[in-house]
């Protein structure tokens, strides 16, 4: 990390009555290294921000709906949007899994000791379910030192590449204690060096101090100080990800914090993971000029243009989803009362069975349930995907194809890739 591209206020070296500023740490071969400890959080509102854009935003969050007032497809909609994240925000980390390893049936889920990429997303989807839960009900309050200990222990005791201490903050003398961003293997080349293991936990206080003020929230959610919720979601992810407070997933638990803010403000969340994985080029631009030169500017652009683009998305995804059902009636003509009839619309909401799942969960027995698979994969419903383990698995492909797809990509495309699929293997 080159010293000169810090503003003057970082530059400096560290004063505690300033808060800020490069200091160095005592660990071997790191002696002449500088570290940046970041400031609080900014109390006044940053200058030149994009107010057409956060106008923009601030419009598309208005719309979201209510937590209060979510009905069945909302949920189910949430289920899915949840999921993918927990797969977008991993991949962007380098931990690889699908989304069918968050949507196959529990009882065929790995669940033994040892950690695998699976594991790792659905602990991943089971953080952000939590916590947004609370978040809706506590407001800034769930922004607490337990919560991101919380969220990161559920993202990382399961991946296996995660090398330390699940939810423990870096210290000195810790393996992992030391932590720098970018650049190649010569340390002096980093693009950017967190803060030094000794002030990692004050740091963090700091920037959670400012993520818990309700106060400043419903002013800014008011219209009154300038910290709208765009403005929110770019400052306290600069910082926090200045903060570095882990040896690794900071990435992934400063990404699931930026839905359990918008949940703070009573509404279900847009995911944003998607579209920083697509520009990741322009979203490590934003935030090193947040981080070394304290101008939020173009990160409040970035994440105003990502709320954007995230809304089209799930829009689009949506009115797939809910069209399913209706898609799949239109291709054969079924019984009113069929067992086939009544799995599409479980398929809807749980895209790979088995026949088991299906008995249970439509009450029927496994020989009903095994003639209604042998239609649905006769009518181009379902895939037969072979074995897990002993169990047979079908899958809607269509639906899969469709949460799977590329970030902005077109969503009847997708189910078309879907649909081709099933076909390909109907007809074999």
């Amino acid at each position: 990390m080159k010293r000169e591209e810090l503003t003057s206020q970082l530059r400096a070296p560290y004063d505690p009555k300033r808060g800020c500023g490069v200091a160095k740490t005592p660990e071997k071969g790191y002696e002449n290294i500088w570290f940046v400890v970041p400031p609080p959080p900014p109390r006044t509102p940053p200058a030149k921000l994009p107010l057409k854009a956060l106008a923009k935003a601030a419009e598309i969050l208005a719309r979201q709906t209510e937590f209060s007032a979510m009905g069945g497809v909302d949920k189910l909609i949430a289920y899915y949007f949840v999921r993918r994240e927990a797969v977008e925000s991993s991949r962007i980390e380098g931990t690889w899994s699908t989304i069918d390893h968050v949507l196959t049936p529990a009882e065929l889920q790995g669940g033994g000791a040892s950690p695998d990429a699976g594991q790792s997303v659905r602990g991943y989807a089971h953080a952000l379910e939590t916590h947004l839960a609370r978040a809706a009900r506590e407001k800034e309050r769930v922004f607490t030192l337990k919560t991101i200990l919380g969220i990161h222990r559920e993202i990382v005791a399961k991946d296996p590449s995660f090398r330390g201490e699940a939810g423990v903050l870096r210290a000195p003398n810790r393996i992992g204690g030391i932590v720098q961003i970018g650049g190649s293997f010569r340390r002096e080349e980093s693009t950017y060096n967190p803060a030094p293991p000794r002030f990692v936990a004050s740091s963090l206080k700091s920037a959670l101090d400012w993520m818990s003020d309700e106060d400043l929230a419903q002013r800014g959610d008011a219209g009154v100080n300038g910290f709208t919720l765009p403005v929110r979601l770019a400052v306290a992810h600069a910082h926090f990800e200045a903060v570095h407070p882990f040896s690794d997933g900071n990435g992934r638990v400063g990404r699931a914090l930026w839905p359990l803010q918008m949940a703070c403000a009573g509404r279900m969340p847009l995911y944003l993971s998607g579209f920083v994985e697509a520009y990741r080029g322009d979203y490590n631009r934003a935030l090193q000029s947040a981080q070394k030169r304290l101008s939020y500017g173009e990160l409040v652009e970035f994440v105003c243009e990502a709320l954007r683009r995230s809304d089209a998305e799930s829009s689009a995804s949506r009115a797939a989803i809910e069209g399913l059902p209706a898609r799949w009636r239109a291709r054969a003509r079924f019984r009113g009362s069929s067992t086939a009839l009544r799995a599409l619309e479980l398929l809807q909401r749980m895209p790979i069975v088995t026949i088991a799942v299906l008995a249970d969960e439509l009450r029927v027995t496994k020989e009903a349930a095994r003639v209604a698979v042998e239609q649905l994969v006769e009518r181009g419903v379902v895939r037969n995907r072979g074995r897990a383990g002993r169990t047979q698995l079908f899958a809607a492909e269509e639906l899969i194809s469709l949460l799977s797809r590329p970030f902005g990509s077109d969503a009847e495309a997708a189910l078309e890739k879907g649909r081709a699929l099933q076909l390909g293997l109907a007809r074999g």
